[in-house]
């Protein structure tokens, strides 16, 4: 049972929550939860709660609960035999008679008796049965429990279980240490077992063993219990309970112990076959151990082995180790189990010794090797290791290493010769760790103090820091005492056959013999041999020998002796030099040291040696080299290693080089400092900055470096500026800056190097005046190679302001260039406007405004402008005159921002009346006012029309006014047409012009000639302009004019003059061919193309300059026109940089009335200027947007419209075009319209409404009814194209266009003819229209109403529905011509929002009455309704929405969505309710919904297999649904309670709505003061309200001061004293919930009487919520009274809270108190006891 219980709370943990929440599983889960848990008063709680007495889990609690006391009462028995055990022992120890022994005999059996006892009655109350029977202690209680068929296997292992002796077993198994209780259980298992099967006529079996175990719980006891007696059986007979208190039997052991042995098997015969072997095999190691110490005669091991050879084989194996170990492995086979593959190890090495004495026995016979050579005894070779006795045969024997190697190897012993060879000839080379860290230490300790020595007599005044070396505890006795070789003489010398055998095994082994060989070795004489006995005895080699075998072997190994040579070379002294690598290393002293480096014991001597000696020799690598080669492991060595480089810095001359292996930065850096005078310039700089990189260097330290750094990089810099330098080095360079300044100063400004002089000059001191003078040049250098950011850099880095004002000035006076000119100004009024003088002002603000604004120009152009930088304003005019509007808009982008706040002679109000002048003139008439049209400028308007229509002509505005300009700035190119119209004709005679030049009021004027006065046939026109010939003064074509020269008294020279002008004065000059008349000549037939009709001139030279002087200016403003003039495109440009857009607007709306009166001119193109006015009319609209003007654009509109209408007139060759002032009104433009509509001039109508904005649906619509009205359907359809648009959202919830619905209603409503027309002609008036139906005869057919579906007019609904209108539009024909699937299948297919279902099918089919058919359509298209769930859904918010609950539950139910429509039912069950017993009446809504929710479990446990489910159907866990059930099981109580309570008349209606169950936390804490409330008394009701305040984990306190404020209001005060004690017998309340509530009650103190006031008050049991209570009742004597009967602390501070409140309230008296006690009162009566009241 314990593991069982054991089991299931692993499998199940112990939650961490509390046990109210628990109580939400039902009563029998909270039940096992508290009994795993071990909580049986909890237990029994649950049990007297729930009356679950019957339950199976009450029977588990009863055992549970014997099962823990038989636990504890078994470990007190265990306790008391343990002792009683220990004191037998000492007594048994301590007893001297046997008189005693007798006695204690007798009571060790009493003890055992009462034992027995014991236990009997442990588990006798275990498994009692007497009183309340334990159900799974009873008898059939697995045959009941466990549904088994009768003829299963399990049932016949259940019918052999007794309950009882299971108990027993579980407690001798789990809960047993010692073996007496565990056979004690045992037993008493047994006979419980024996008796329960006696009764049922059974008996136990004898136990079969078989492959398969044994089965049944009988069989397993009976076995366990056999087991454990049978550890007290010996092999012979059984000891008597007397040898076992003696102490004399096998060891005890428990099941526990017994279970955990490692036995094959848990049987008798197990048992006894391992203990017959473990005492057979203490017999077999004794003898083999007095075989082993038999006493051997004292000869060496192999002559032992000699006498054991010469033996015969019989005697061999007859020895008795040799027959002791047989019998050991025969022994410890048995034990090993069959298939196991355990090592072998005893017979693994006795094989070993054998094999080994038989090697050793073969290698000194003369023998064929296949003899086998046996000996009794051949654990005589372990008295010598095998290393002894195989160099006892190579050098005592002689034996041959080949043979005793080859010999080995045979008989695969792991045996090295050749080590052997090498530990025996050779110096021990051994590694030791220990002495390597001593030696380590004292090797820092000692290097470290050698050089500290040396470095302080190198540098006497830069401190070191010395190597911390740690504290060694090395012996002493290795550092003083010279190391002597444990080398024993007598140990043989390295011969020439075993160096040979090295050579062969290995070349690099035979390397390290040679090295490590002794040179003098004494040769002791061996014992006799065969060798010796035939003169073979072989000779040592001598060390000259050995070195040159070691030189002929160094040279294979190039790495090793690489090696050697590295370690050898800081050791090696001067009388080692001419002597080689192996000379000198074979029987070296040193050689350890070389090899094993801090591991060889004289490392420490000679590594100091070789360090002292090369510092005293200043040889600074040698030492170094020492350090690194035998440093490698010390990790401390980097202070030595800096004093040796400090010393090498201060005695070397090259010593900047040691200075960069120094680790210490800032002894690095000091050493640098201290000596970097001596050393050339390149390495000091490089070695400064090396240490300025170092970040460890202290920053007062890396100061020092960069000055001394940057001082070095001057010098390095004056030495660069002649090649070759004047100095040798920078030491002389030093010295002369100091002795000369002014010679290396002056050498420096020839090489322009001015800010090295700066740098210079921060190292020596230059005079003021030779300072300005340097600062003036650096600046005007830096000024005139744009390097302004460093000009400022500068001007900054001058420390006196009046210095920099007297720089800057003075560099200002030399006029230099315009940028600089400009950076000057800028900086002087940046930076001193205060220090100027306002005339100074002035001229230099306007300086930096006209050079700010020639910096804005390009480059090549600046020339042009540079004489008015003085006079921005005349500059921006000049811009202006040359169309260089974009040029001119980033000069008024400067004006606006540099003239804010300054005054320099003009401002932005001058600028906007010049921008406006400008702007008019760009519009200017190039031609007289005149009445009529001439011939000529008909032909021209045809010959541009023919060329491009004046539509397609760009429209975009350009600043340059390129040859590709816009129109309106376009002009006609005359000679390109006069060559193609006109053949030339030379005139009859030559011209000659008048002796001087004409003055300008003699000029032939603009009026009086309309053709040109030298061809005589180019007509003047807007696009062919007048030019007055400067020479003659005649009135001139473009073409005509074309030469420029010099005229007498004209002020622009070269000027304009007319080509027979040019001529004359030129009749010597040879004319240039020109080849462009050829090429237009060439293709006279053909009309000329636009761009040599219309051409912009070039107006990239500057034509119109300006000057300072105003006279000059006003002539050439006199003279200016714009080349390009009328043009709305240089006038939009340049009103565009206006800062006024209203006023600009308003001044294109003058310009367009100004214009509209040209109209009638002959010389003006009326396509063209309506054109003009309509793109100022739009730009003057878009001014009037960017300034917000929002009354004004109605005015740019109906100006737009009107000239519209113009526009059409003129284009459709109207004979009386009206005047812009004749259609000013907007009601002319549409009376217009509407006339040519009546007259049915449609097409007309249509242009006529384009034109003027107007919306042309209309003219549209009128044209294709009247065609849908004739019958020519396809004739209208492609006029409604024209009109009807397709909806942007198909989806919007409208029936499309009116004009859609006129089209279908009209076709709805019209019968189609039966003989359509076949004539397509256009019917273009309503006349033609009228005269094809007479002349038709129509015979017309009326369709059934049954077959509309195929009805043409039907079709022809349909295509405009489907192209023009939404689908809610045609849903809605579907459904009002009874085609409801058909608009449910269109729904689908165009994936109709859900706003589309609910408008055209949903409200229509329940407004009808037709739900149920339209449900059914729903479920033939969908079974599943999957595709219909969005719909649905939208279908259950728009009823909801709308409050039709009914038909949302019918449509919930459709949709089997279980929960939303129980969720509707609580809604009818709560919905204007005004009392519960009106919710009473309702109470079947809430079984209605549980059954919902049932369903819904149902449905979900069946499909929770399935992965498909639906995603309309409202989802929700069992958990809760489970939750949402019992809420409503919950609030069937509550509404039956309080129904109950209503009608018996203690509840009483106060609130609405009425709160539910269903709100919110609110609501619900409402509903449990309600039902609290609502009974007779508040016990009636508390059950319940305490269930809801449990079940939705509301704040139980809130709840219950609530309902005590309630029961204050109705001045129940007697039901308060019930609450408190509900509350407290609850078991859910804290402590302080009781004052808590009264001190809410209290806070009404005014309505509460007296007495029960003070009941209440008495109630409260914490006293200083008394003193609270009284204060809040304002009764402060009896808060003082309680609170000075408190411990002092707390006293204190409520008599504080009292006089506080007496403070507030007024009451002096008790204020005085307070005070007399709180100066009176002391803790403990530290001055005496005080008199209080």
């Amino acid at each position: 049972m314990s593991g069982r219980n054991e089991l299931h709370s692993r499998l199940h943990p112990h939650p961490q929550s509390s046990l109210i929440p628990m109580m939400f599983s039902p009563p029998e889960s909270l039940l096992a939860s508290c009994i795993l848990r071990g909580n049986f008063a909890e237990a029994h709680q649950v049990l007297f709660t729930f009356n679950l007495k019957s339950s199976p889990s009450s029977g588990e609690l009863m055992f549970m609960e014997r099962y823990q006391e038989v636990i504890q009462e078994l470990a007190q028995v265990e306790h008391k035999i343990e002792n009683q055990n220990s004191d037998a022992g000492s007594s048994t120890i301590r007893r001297t008679g046997s008189g005693r022994s007798t006695l204690q005999a007798i009571g060790s059996a009493a003890a055992a008796g009462m034992v027995f006892y014991s236990i009997s009655d442990v588990t006798d109350k275990l498994l009692n049965t007497s009183g309340d029977p334990i159900p799974m202690l009873q008898e059939d209680f697995w045959i009941s429990t466990a549904l088994v068929e009768p003829t299963a296997p399990l049932r016949e292992v259940l019918e052999d279980l007794s309950p009882p002796a299971m108990a027993a077993f579980d407690l001798a198994c789990s809960q047993c240490q010692l073996w007496k209780t565990c056979k004690q259980l045992l037993e008493t298992a047994e006979r419980r077992l024996n008796s329960s099967l006696e009764r049922r006529g059974r008996r136990i079996d004898h136990v079969l063993l078989n492959a398969d175990g044994i089965r049944g719980f009988p069989v397993v006891l009976q076995q366990i219990s056999k087991s454990l007696n049978y550890l007290l059986m010996s092999a012979s007979q059984t000891k008597s309970e007397s040898v076992e208190e003696k102490g004399g039997g096998p060891p005890r052991c428990s099941i526990t112990e017994l279970l955990q042995m490692c036995w094959p098997s848990l049987s008798e015969d197990c048992v006894a076959s391992h203990t017959t072997l473990s005492q057979q095999l203490d017999q077999v190691l004794q003898s083999l151990r007095e075989a082993l110490e038999l006493p051997e005669p004292r000869t060496p091991p192999l002559s032992s082995l000699v006498e054991q050879a010469a033996q015969k084989a019989p005697e061999a194996e007859a020895h008795p180790v040799q027959i002791q170990t047989q019998l050991l492995q025969k022994n410890l086979g048995k034990q090993t189990p069959s298939g196991s593959r355990q090592m072998d190890y005893l017979g693994t090495f006795f094989s070993y010794c054998s094999t080994l004495a038989a090697v050793l026995l073969q290698s000194l016979s003369s023998e064929p090797d296949h003899v086998e050579v046996k000996v009794g005894n051949p654990f005589v070779l372990l008295q010598q290791s095998s290393s002894q006795l195989v160099s006892h045969l190579l050098f005592e024997r002689q034996v041959p290493p080949e043979r005793l190697a080859a010999l080995l190897a045979q008989e695969n012993l792991s045996l090295s010769v050749p080590q052997v060879i090498v530990s025996c000839c050779c110096e021990p080379l051994a590694l030791c760790s220990s002495r390597q860290s001593q030696q380590t230490s004292s090797l820092l300790t000692r290097l470290g103090t050698l050089a500290q020595l040396h470095a302080s007599h190198c540098l006497d005044d830069l401190p070191l820091s010395t190597p911390s070396s740690p504290r060694t505890t090395e012996n002493p006795t290795l550092e003083r005492k010279p190391y002597s070789s444990p080398r024993d003489s007598s140990l043989p010398a390295l011969t020439s056959s075993a160096l040979a055998f090295l050579k062969s095994r290995s070349k690099l082994l035979a390397t390290v013999a040679c090295l490590g060989a002794s040179p003098r070795l004494k040769v002791s004489k061996p014992s006799l041999s065969w060798k010796e006995l035939r003169g073979r005895r072989e000779v040592p080699l001598a060390a000259e020998q050995v070195a040159r075998e070691c030189e002929r072997l160094l040279e294979q190994f190039p790495l090793f002796e690489a090696f050697l040579l590295a370690a050898w070379e800081p050791l090696r002294g001067s009388l080692q030099q001419g002597q080689s690598l192996a000379v000198n290393l074979c029987g070296w002293a040193s050689l350890s040291t070389v090899l094993l480096g801090l591991h060889s014991p004289i490392a420490l001597d000679v590594l100091s040696e070789a360090f002292e000696e090369s510092l005293v020799a200043r040889d600074w690598s040698r030492a170094l080299q020492l350090t690194e080669v035998y440093g490698r492991d010390v990790d401390d060595l980097s202070s030595i290693k800096d004093a040796v480089l400090s010393c090498a810095v201060a005695c070397d001359k090259e010593g900047w080089q040691y200075l960069f292996p120094v680790k210490d930065a800032s002894l690095r850096s000091r050493l640098a400092l201290q000596f970097v005078d001596r050393w050339p310039l390149e390495s000091c700089l490089e070695i400064l900055a090396y240490c300025i990189s170092d970040t460890a260097v202290q920053e007062g330290l890396k100061c020092e470096l960069q000055r001394k750094l940057a001082e070095l990089q001057v010098y390095q810099k004056i030495l660069g500026l002649q090649s070759p330098p004047v100095w040798c080095d920078w030491q002389t360079l030093r010295s002369c800056c100091v002795e000369d300044p002014s010679t290396v100063m002056n050498m420096i400004l020839e090489a322009q190097e001015y800010e090295l002089c700066e740098e210079w000059g921060c190292l020596y001191p230059i005079p003021r005046e030779h300072l300005i003078s340097l600062h003036q040049k650096h600046l005007l250098h830096l000024l005139e190679r744009r390097d302004h950011d460093k000009a400022l850099q500068l001007l900054r880095r001058i420390p006196d302001p009046t210095m920099c004002l007297e720089v800057t000035e003075q560099s200002l006076d030399q006029h230099t260039s315009l940028a600089t000119s400009h950076f000057l100004a800028n900086y002087l009024t940046t930076h001193f406007y205060g220090q100027l003088t306002a005339v100074r002002h002035r001229e230099i603000q306007a300086l930096y405004v006209g050079s700010k604004i020639l910096l804005t120009l390009p480059e090549q152009h600046r020339a042009s402008y540079s004489h008015l930088s003085s006079n921005p304003l005349f500059m921006l005019e000049q811009l202006l005159m040359n169309m260089k509007v974009d040029w001119a808009t980033v000069a008024v982008q400067t004006l606006q921002q540099l003239l804010v706040g300054q005054e320099i002679g003009f401002t932005m109000d001058e600028v906007d009346s010049l921008l406006s002048r400008y702007a008019e003139k760009a519009l200017d008439f190039p031609y007289p006012q005149r009445e009529k049209r001439s011939d000529s400028v008909i032909h021209l308007q045809e010959i541009v029309h023919q060329a491009a229509d004046p539509e397609t002509l760009p429209r975009s505005p350009s600043a340059e006014f390129s040859p590709a300009a816009p129109p309106g700035i376009s002009s006609i190119h005359s000679p390109s047409l006069r060559e193609r119209s006109f053949p030339p004709t030379q005139p009859s005679q030559e011209f000659v012009p008048p002796a001087t030049p004409p003055a300008r009021h003699q000029w032939v004027p603009d009026e009086t000639e309309s053709i040109c006065m030298v061809c005589c046939r180019e007509h003047f026109t807007m696009f062919n302009r007048r030019h007055h010939c400067r020479r003659c003064g005649r009135l001139v074509c473009s073409s005509c004019s074309t030469k420029k020269m010099v005229v007498e008294g004209c002020r622009e020279n070269p000027a304009r003059v007319c080509d027979q002008c040019y001529s004359y004065c030129n009749k010597d000059v040879p004319e240039e061919p020109s080849e462009k008349p050829e090429a237009l000549d060439s293709s006279k037939n053909e009309s000329p193309p636009y761009s040599f009709v219309v051409r912009v001139p070039k107006a990239d030279e500057v034509e119109w300059i300006l000057d300072l002087k105003e006279e000059e200016n006003e002539l050439v403003r006199s003279e200016f026109y714009y080349e390009q003039a009328p043009s709305a495109s240089l006038c939009i440009a340049i009103l565009n940089l206006h800062r006024d857009s209203i006023a600009c607007g308003h001044q294109l709306i003058e310009h367009c009335c100004r214009l509209s009166k040209g109209l009638t001119n002959p010389e003006v193109d009326a396509g063209l200027l309506t054109d003009i006015m309509k793109q100022l009319l739009f730009s003057a609209k878009m001014m009037f947007v960017k300034a917000g003007q929002s009354q004004d654009l109605a005015l740019c509109d109906s100006y737009i419209s009107k000239v519209d209408v113009l526009n059409i007139l003129v284009a459709a060759a109207y004979r009386h075009v009206p005047s812009l002032d004749q259609i000013l009104q907007p009601a002319a433009v549409t009376r217009l319209r509407n006339q040519l509509l009546e007259a049915e001039y449609y097409q007309l109508g249509v242009e006529v409404s384009t034109k003027t904005g107007l919306d042309t649906t209309g003219a549209w619509h009128a044209w294709g009814m009247a065609c849908l009205k004739a019958g020519n359907l396809t004739a209208a359809r492609e006029k409604f194209s024209r009109c009807l648009k397709p909806p942007f959202d198909l989806n919007q919830l409208n029936h499309g266009s009116r004009l859609v619905q006129d089209v279908v209603e009209y076709l709805e409503s019209t019968v189609r003819p039966f003989v359509s027309l076949q004539d397509d002609d256009y019917f273009a008036t309503l006349r033609e229209l009228e005269a094809t139906l007479r002349t038709q005869s129509l015979s017309l057919a009326v369709i059934p109403e049954g077959k509309i579906m195929n009805n043409t007019y039907y079709q022809e609904c349909l295509f405009y529905l489907h192209n023009y209108s939404t689908n809610l539009a045609i849903i809605s024909f579907y459904v009002r011509h009874s085609c409801l699937r058909e608009a449910l299948l269109h729904l689908l297919n165009k994936e109709s929002p859900p706003e589309v279902f609910i408008e055209g099918i949903f409200q229509p089919s329940y407004k009808s009455g037709k739900l149920h058919t339209l449900e059914n359509l729903l479920e033939s298209i969908d079974p599943t309704l999957e595709s219909w769930g969005k719909y649905l859904i939208a279908a259950c918010q728009h009823l909801q929405k709308k409050n039709y609950y009914h038909i949302l539950y019918e449509l919930q139910q459709f949709m089997k969505d279980q929960v939303r429509a129980a969720m509707t039912c609580i809604r009818f069950f709560s919905h204007k309710a005004k009392s519960y017993t009106e919710l009473g009446e309702k109470l079947s809504w809430l079984l209605k919904a549980k059954d919902h929710l049932k369903i819904y479990l149902q449905e979900t446990s069946r499909s929770s297999g399935r992965k498909k489910t639906t995603f309309f159907r409202k989802k929700m866990t069992a958990a809760d649904v489970s939750r949402h059930m019992n809420t409503l099981q919950l609030q069937m109580e509550v509404t039956r309670f309080l129904h109950r309570c209503e009608s018996a008349g203690t509840s009483q209606i106060t609130t609405l709505p009425l709160p539910t169950l269903f709100g919110n936390n609110h609501m619900k804490m409402d509903v449990a003061c309600k039902v609290m409330l609502g009974g007779k008394n508040v016990e009636d009701g508390f059950g319940i309200a305490f269930r809801v305040l449990q079940d939705f984990q509301l704040d139980a306190a809130m709840t219950y001061c609530r309902a005590a404020r309630q029961l204050v209001e109705k001045e129940k005060y007697s039901e308060i004293q019930q609450l408190l004690k509900c509350v407290s017998e609850s078991g859910m309340a804290a402590k302080s919930d009781g004052d808590t509530i009264l001190l809410n009650c209290l806070e009404a103190f005014k309505r509460i009487p007296p007495q029960e006031l003070e009941g209440l008050i008495q109630a409260i049991h914490n006293d200083d919520n008394k003193v609270r209570a009284y204060l809040i009742c304002c009764k402060l004597r009896s808060a003082y009274l309680i609170a000075v009967k408190q411990e002092h602390s707390r006293a204190t501070a409520l008599v504080q809270q009292v006089q506080q409140a007496a403070k507030s309230s007024g009451d002096a008296v008790v204020q005085d108190i307070c005070a007399q006690w709180l100066l009176t009162s002391h803790p403990r009566g530290a001055h005496g006891p005080g008199s209080r009241k």
